[in-house]
């Protein structure tokens, strides 16, 4: 799916912006060329109109547009700020729950995800570990060895 200029600041909205970018990555070291989609600081549960208009929508049309890639990435990472802060332990877990479900709508079921600060920093991570699992880790992939690190 190719995204103009215009859909792309329409999907970003004014300040919670979701950044689409898909990487095609080769080296001497790689076995094989792959390709992966980053997403990045969706803030779901941040609803201010002046700043994010399309508080419900944005994280959903991002899975839609990386499903409606015609080449399907081999996997996707997403770099943090998955919700939004909130002092709230009750309403920060209905929010990362609701964000899980929406990016298990991804049709790539290879997903990496790293916490933000919005997503960890009030209780050290415990409740994000509880629904998107470490906060850290490595994995390897056609000889390519990526180390993910929380920035908490």
């Amino acid at each position: 799916m190719d995204i103009n200029r215009r859909d792309f600041i329409k999907l970003a909205g004014l300040g919670s912006a979701i950044f689409v970018l898909g990487t095609k990555f080769s080296s001497e070291a790689a076995e094989e060329e792959f390709y992966f989609v980053q997403l990045s600081d969706p803030h779901w549960g941040f609803n201010d109109a002046k700043y994010n208009p399309d508080s419900t929508g944005t994280l959903k049309k991002a899975i839609a547009a990386v499903n409606n890639f015609n080449i399907q990435p081999d996997f996707v990472v997403i770099t943090g700020d998955i919700t939004h802060t909130n002092d709230d332990p009750k309403e920060r877990r209905k929010w990362l729950g609701e964000a899980r479900d929406i990016i298990n709508g991804l049709k790539v079921k290879d997903v990496k995800i790293l916490p933000g600060e919005h997503d960890a920093a009030l209780d050290n991570g415990e409740a994000y570990k509880e629904y998107f699992g470490k906060t850290y880790y490595t994995f390897d992939h056609k000889g390519v060895h990526f180390i993910a690190i929380d920035n908490v």
